[in-house]
């Protein structure tokens, strides 16, 4: 029972899209959530990141957050059934708007206490491309 969420969070990031915490992966801004005690505690120790538990009138009141892409954006996308190792490239792609599958190049990401890019292997890319194109939802 420790596991089962608890909380409905608003977590801030300023990291770019991508940013993964405590098995979330985040964008840019403010992402709404509900989260487990362990989760929590995980989210609260991060310094790059401000999190605020919300009410229950708050979290009755909120919006779903979409994706970036600008006023009119028509896509959306959930990644939280996208498998852990893949969510950041997933994300990467997302925030690219491909109209086909990206190159591992274009897909470059930087670890946390790693130096130079990494990139993602063709089969990574391959499995996050097939993820991306089978649950990216029309919000129309």
């Amino acid at each position: 029972m420790a596991n089962q969420p608890i909380q409905h969070v608003c977590i801030v990031s300023q990291q770019p899209d991508g940013y993964r915490r405590a098995g979330i992966t985040l964008t840019r801004g403010e992402n709404k959530h509900q989260v487990t005690e362990p989760q929590l505690e995980t989210l609260k120790a991060d310094s790059r990141l401000t999190v605020q538990i919300m009410s229950a009138d708050e979290n009755a009141n909120a919006t779903p957050h979409l994706e970036p892409g600008g006023v009119g954006s028509t896509i959306k996308l959930d990644l939280s059934n996208a498998p852990d190792e893949l969510a950041h490239i997933i994300a990467a792609i997302h925030e690219l708007k491909p109209s086909k599958k990206p190159t591992v190049d274009e897909l470059a990401f930087e670890v946390d206490g790693v130096d130079g890019e990494q990139k993602p292997t063709a089969q990574q890319r391959d499995d996050a491309w097939s993820w991306y194109q089978n649950h990216v939802v029309s919000a129309e």
